[in-house]
This record gives C-alpha cells, structure tokens and sequence, in this order.
C-alpha cells in the first residue's frame, strides 16, 4: 500500500513538473511569437527591441533588461532597456559598447555568463553594475552568422537564482534576435540612404528648375536683343543710304560743280557711310540669326561658281595693298546643297579678315575639297596670326583680337560670328588653326547632299 502510494505521488510530481515544463514552453512559444511579430510588423528598430526586452523579462520575472550591439552601417552602438536602468549606465554602455563592465561582456568569449549573487563576488563585475543595485545578473551574445555582435543582458535587484531553462532561453533570444538586429541595421542603413537620395534628387530637382528659368529667362532676353538690334539697324539703313547716294550724286558734280576740298571732305563722308551701312548690315545678319528669322533658300550649285564670284568681290580690296587671291579647287568637285549668297557671305567674312591681318602683297589661299559627304573650303593666310589667349574667343561677337601689327581694325566683330553661325544653321562646322606670327587657317564644311537637321530656324529648300 504504502508502495502504490509512493508510485502515485511520483507519478503526480512527473505530471506536475510535465505540466508546468508544458506552461513554461507554451510561454516560451508565445514570446518568441509576440517578438517575431513585432520584428515583421514594426520598422522601428527601438520599438521591437523595447517589446522584445518586455517579452523576456515578463518571462523571467526580472526587473531589468538590456540589448546592446554595435551598429557596424554608421559605427555607433545602439542600447535599448527595460526597466529602472539610469542613464549614466545606458550611456556607459553607449560611449564604450560591449566593454562597459565585465558580466554583460560575454560577446568576447561567446558563451553566457551568470553571477546569481553580486554580493558573494563583487570583484566579477564593474562598479556601475553595483551602483544599479542588481542583485542577480545573466547576460548572454547576440550572434549573427555565428559572429558574437553584442549582449543580451538581465539583472534582478533582489536575489534570483536563473535555471539552465533560463540560459537555454536567452541564449535562443540572442540567437535569433541576432539576425534579426543586422538584418533592422541594415534596413535603418538603406533607408537612410533613400532619404538622402530623395533629398538630392530633390535638391537637384529645384536646381534644374531653377536652370531652366534662368535659361528661358536669357533666352528672352536674347530674343528681345535680336528684334530691337534688327529693328535699330532696319531703321539706320533708310538715313544711312541717303547719305551715300546723295554723297555719289554730289561728287558726280550732278548738282553742280563742287571744288576740290569739297570732293575731299564728301569722300571722307561717302567713306564712313560705306563703314557704317556695313556695320548695320554685320548686326543686322547677326541679329536676324540669333532670332531664327534667317531663311536658306537651299538649292543644288557649283562650288567653282561661287568661288569665282567672291574672287571678282574682293579682287579690287585686295589689289589696293597687292595682295594676290589663289584659289585652288578640285575640277571633279560636285555640286553641293546650299544658299548661294550665304555662302559667299561666309567665303567673302573669312577672306576679308585674311587681308587685314596680312601684310601687302601677301598671298592668301582658298582650297576647296570633296571629303566623304561634304565639301571641305580652307582660307589660308601668312598674316600675324592670333594669339593663344584670343582663341578660344574668336567666334564670339564683338570680339576684336589683340595685335600690335593692326592699330584700327575695322568692323564690328561680327564677321566671324556671321559666317560661323550659317555655317552651323547649314548642317556643317567651321573651326581655326592658327600659330602666332605664322598665319591662319579657317576651315568650314558644307554638306553636298540634303540633311534632315540644319539648326535653329525655317530652311526653304528649292
């Protein structure tokens, strides 16, 4: 009888210590759910380990807990608590991670670590843990690919012995929270990133805006330049024809006879309309391409034809100082695709400028060449040349370059921009290649077929 007793109180302590390992891995189950839970719903990475550490200390019935780790994306260290922690210790474990006191050090040896009873060794632990009274303290690592990347650690003010079930707990809590914490840093890390790059793109967003005010904005002040420019000089040609023609009429002595001091001063007055009228024509050109009012009237020509025709042009320019025009083209060159008397405007702006900066007699060349789809014209001059500093400016407008050899240099520095911007609105490119004292040469090319892009503006093509 007292047998059968004894194997029924045994039998019901083995159910009872069943039923109570059964409650105690049911909560188990429930706090792993709850922290897995909130680790899937929640993106902030303080409020899963503040649920987290609530969970575990609820389950272990202790006061204090605390995660400590290194956050490898920003070199910082990220401490979460729970319970009546001060802040010197939290910041203690902050300014020095994982080596602010001995016990909570167990990431350095990988294993746990528990003291039961403080006051038995207190030579095992620091004096802030001392200072926080804790009676009873286990602490354990937090691993990520095997890697020790901080401690999981819990303290009890009053004596509180931790069973092995406990260890086994928190060493599964560092386990699997250590993944978890790299995986948070790391999509803490991205999200910052994203929201610099929002901020860039958002600064670089304004900057473009900006930009392109201030480009609509210049190109209307532009537009508004050209139109009064055009207008400006359309109204100066009407007076400034007058003044010639009644200045050749005058000198024709077709009113009367005038004596020779007269005839000197109307030629001076004839000379500097002439020079004036060519500046209205320069700006006038410049203006109307600038504002996409020029029209090409396109159409199939012989490049010998209106090479024969500048020759005629600037044959008297060039025989007042005995300088000499060779020109030298291919006989088999075909006919290209062009506005003829824009084309001769740019042939007539580039031997001009040769002869001014060419000393007398000099000879100065045009040679013109097929090359692939295009033809080749080349103005090549002995003259002075043009100095490193001017260019890269010599196309600008108005720009008149630095040289002692020409004291008075005419025009108003538009018969280069002239020629390079028909040449651009042709489809072709003009460049220079020049050595100071040597000379220069202009190259331009000029397509021999059609092509569907020719620049700003309307082409008409015949």
């Amino acid at each position: 009888m007292d047998v059968k007793n004894a194997r029924g109180k045994i039998a019901s302590k083995e159910k009872l210590e069943f039923l109570q390992a059964l409650d105690r891995r049911l909560k188990e189950f429930i706090t792993f759910h709850n922290v897995a839970q909130t680790a899937i719903e929640s993106l902030d990475l303080n409020e899963m380990l503040s649920n987290a550490l609530k969970e575990v200390a609820e389950l272990l019935a202790v006061e204090v807990a605390v995660i400590s780790f290194a956050d490898n994306q920003d070199n910082n260290s990220i401490t979460v608590a729970h319970g009546d922690v001060s802040a010197s210790f939290i910041n203690g474990l902050e300014a020095k991670p994982l080596r602010y006191h001995r016990a909570p050090g167990s990431h350095l040896s990988g294993v746990p670590i528990v003291i039961e009873d403080i006051e038995k060794y207190p030579q095992l632990v620091d004096a802030a843990i001392s200072e926080e009274r804790l009676r009873s303290i286990a602490s354990v690592p937090l691993k990520s690919s095997g890697m020790p990347i901080g401690t999981l650690f819990v303290g009890s003010h009053s004596l509180h012995p931790f069973s092995s079930e406990d260890i086994q707990l928190l060493t599964a809590f560092g386990e699997g929270l250590g993944p978890v914490l790299k995986a948070a840093t790391l999509l803490h890390a991205v999200e910052d990133k994203n929201q610099q790059l929002v901020a860039r793109n958002e600064a670089l967003r304004l900057h473009q805006q900006a930009l392109l005010r201030r480009t609509r904005e210049a190109e209307e002040a532009n537009q508004l330049k050209s139109e009064f420019l055009a207008r400006i000089s359309h109204e100066l040609r009407t007076p400034l024809n007058a003044i010639i023609g009644f200045s050749e009429l005058t000198l024709d002595e077709i009113p009367g006879p005038i004596n020779e001091e007269q005839k000197q001063c109307l030629a001076d007055i004839l000379s500097a309309g002439k020079h004036l009228l060519n500046l209205v024509e320069e700006v006038l050109d410049i203006s109307k391409i600038e504002s996409g009012r020029t029209e090409l009237n396109l159409k199939r020509l012989s490049p010998h034809r209106v090479l024969e025709s500048v020759s005629k042009v600037m044959s008297p320019m060039l025989s007042r100082r005995g300088q000499k025009l060779n020109i030298i083209a291919d006989k088999k060159l075909p006919s290209l695709y062009a506005d003829e008397s824009k084309l001769e405007q740019v042939l007539f702006n580039l031997l001009s400028n040769a002869a001014r900066f060419s000393p007398d007699n000099a000879e100065i060349k045009v040679e013109a060449v097929k090359q692939d789809s295009r033809c080749h014209f080349s103005v090549i001059d002995r003259g002075v040349g043009i100095r490193p500093e001017d260019r890269k400016r010599i196309f600008e407008p108005f720009f008149h370059r630095n040289t002692p050899f020409i004291k008075d240099e005419e025009g108003a520095g538009l018969g280069l921009t002239v020629a390079k911007s028909i040449v651009e609105k042709h489809g072709g490119q003009i460049w220079m290649e020049s050595e100071f004292d040597s000379g220069s040469t202009f190259c331009f090319t000029v397509p021999l077929k059609p092509e569907a892009k020719r620049g700003p503006g309307k082409n008409k093509a015949r």
